[in-house]
């Protein structure tokens, strides 16, 4: 790896905590997309066992 791709790795590296942690990992806004998409992973799955019951 070049010099300017480090540098760059280095600038653009995400915000961490004392203990390593990402800081996104505490966004609201990245809760709230998890809360999302695990809401519509129980939705189509309930579909799905639903379809294969009426069926």
């Amino acid at each position: 790896m070049d010099l300017a791709t480090r540098a760059l790795l280095d600038r653009t590296a995400p915000a961490r905590r004392g203990n390593g942690e990402r800081q996104l990992a505490h966004n609201i806004f990245m809760q709230v997309t998890w809360s999302l998409l695990a809401a519509a992973l129980l939705g189509q799955l309930f579909l799905l066992i639903w379809l294969d019951v009426m069926s």
